[in-house]
């Protein structure tokens, strides 16, 4: 699931367009996945309905990872590692680490800190390390945490004021889920868990030095604050514990061994069918995996994320019709407009080689864009429709635009201004060609 290829285009539809991040040596695999994305933001929803923060203004990303872990960086950019979802026991302790990321941003801890650390060390990386595990160190076993920092020198002075914002975002957590009907001791729940995790992986005296405070000590703060807040003991949402029991499910048969999600997930719930329909997706084992995906659909014909999959799966195979049947079906059942689903839409119909339904990609493909113009995979679709369709010129001016997005600044140029002399004359691609080389003719050219 590292790239995009027809085969496994978007290999469990956790839309690996995949993108690297690379930080130091290390790269991080981001996924997409809608059913990931919408839940995510669904609870950010809830717990944002009483504070002024504008939702739009966070972007969220997921990496693929084993291990237990969210940040946010500047720009109000929220990371959440796919072992965090899966280790968290309900919703509400997967919503407890997601109020403490946003007291994080609230608290406006990232700007504060990037300052911080340029006062420190002209060697630190801006980057605020808020995981619930949330371990800035020199060690190599640290991982992620290690890597975002690099080699800077962090103080006891600059320890002690990440301990001070700690303190205040685990308690505006606190806050931020009562004043919302979670429960905040859900926070707690989740600190106990990962407590053992910390000390099994991360404590070394000898390699760490911790600019977050011990986890009983964050569980004292908790405590005190849950005080202020008497009647914060609400009762589970039943129907998002199922969504999110689904969501851990798949994302289990995503990142765990095929073996281990068949012990887990091993009775005929539609939680465990689900779990073993994407682990055996990813082992080859398609019909299984259409099996357990057609009793689910039939259990729960609403479900745009079963419809999603099975198309996905007769994609592979090369069943492009069926491919697109479910897919529209999946469409249809998903309550908003998705860019993720529009670019899928327009890779199946492109697939076909059929003129119509090429058109009816471009169609499908303007759509994605509208949604997210830095969708950098539906550009290439797009270019690639344009291609088919002799269109050479748009096909170009697509190429320009996915040039662009993904850093190839002198290729984005040659391709702009190719399109630009064939492009007719002032429509939005025309205008949007002349833009692309104003921005980038200074900047190529001093490079040659």
């Amino acid at each position: 699931m590292a790239k995009v290829t027809k085969k496994c285009f978007f290999i469990i539809k956790i839309l690996i367009i995949t993108n690297y991040l690379t930080l130091s040596a290390y790269s991080l695999e981001i996924i997409r996945d809608t059913e990931l994305e919408t839940f995510t933001n669904e609870i950010i929803s809830i717990l944002l309905k009483k504070n002024e923060l504008n939702q739009n203004e966070i972007k969220t990303y997921f990496i693929k990872s084993d291990q237990v872990n969210a940040f946010v960086t500047g720009g109000k950019n929220m990371f959440i590692n796919t072992e965090t979802i899966i280790e968290a026991e309900d919703y509400r302790e997967y919503a407890a680490v997601l109020a403490h990321e946003l007291a994080h941003i609230i608290g406006g801890h990232i700007f504060n800190t990037s300052i911080e650390l340029t006062n420190m060390s002209n060697k630190a990386l801006p980057v605020y390390l808020l995981g619930i595990i949330g371990i800035m160190a020199g060690a190599t076993e640290t991982g992620l945490a290690g890597v975002m920092v690099g080699q800077a020198s962090i103080s006891d002075g600059f320890a002690y004021y990440s301990r001070t914002q700690e303190a205040s975002a685990d308690q505006a957590a606190v806050k931020i889920l009562c004043r919302n009907g979670i429960d905040g001791s859900y926070l707690i729940n989740f600190l106990n868990k990962i407590e053992s995790v910390e000390e099994k992986k991360f404590f070394d005296k000898k390699n760490y030095r911790s600019t977050h405070p011990l986890i009983k000590d964050r569980i004292t703060w908790v405590n005190l604050a849950l005080k202020n807040f008497n009647s914060c003991n609400y009762d589970e949402d039943k129907l998002l514990n199922k969504r999110f029991e689904l969501l851990k499910a798949k994302l289990h048969g995503f990142t765990h061994s095929h073996l281990e999600t068949e012990s887990i997930y091993s009775s005929d719930s539609d939680i465990d069918l689900y779990a073993t329909a994407v682990s055996s997706y990813f082992q080859g084992d398609h019909k299984r995996s259409q099996e357990n995906l057609q009793i689910l659909i039939n259990s729960d014909p609403s479900n745009p994320f079963y419809k999603e999959l099975i198309g996905e799966i007769f994609f592979v195979n090369g069943d492009y019709d069926r491919a697109s049947f479910y897919h529209k079906m999946a469409i249809e059942e998903l309550s908003f407009d998705n860019d993720l689903y529009f670019m899928m839409m327009g890779n199946y119909l492109i697939s076909s080689n059929d003129t119509k339904k090429i058109l009816e990609a471009v169609y499908y493909l303007k759509k994605s864009i509208q949604i997210n113009e830095k969708n950098a995979y539906s550009w290439y679709l797009l270019a690639r429709s344009y291609a088919l369709l002799d269109n050479i010129p748009l096909a170009n001016y697509a190429t320009a635009e996915r040039y662009f997005l993904i850093g190839e600044r002198a290729l984005s140029y040659e391709f702009a201004i190719k399109a630009l002399k064939n492009v007719e004359e002032y429509t939005p691609e025309w205008y949007r060609s002349l833009d692309l080389i104003e921005v980038l003719k200074k900047e190529v050219l001093n490079k040659r």
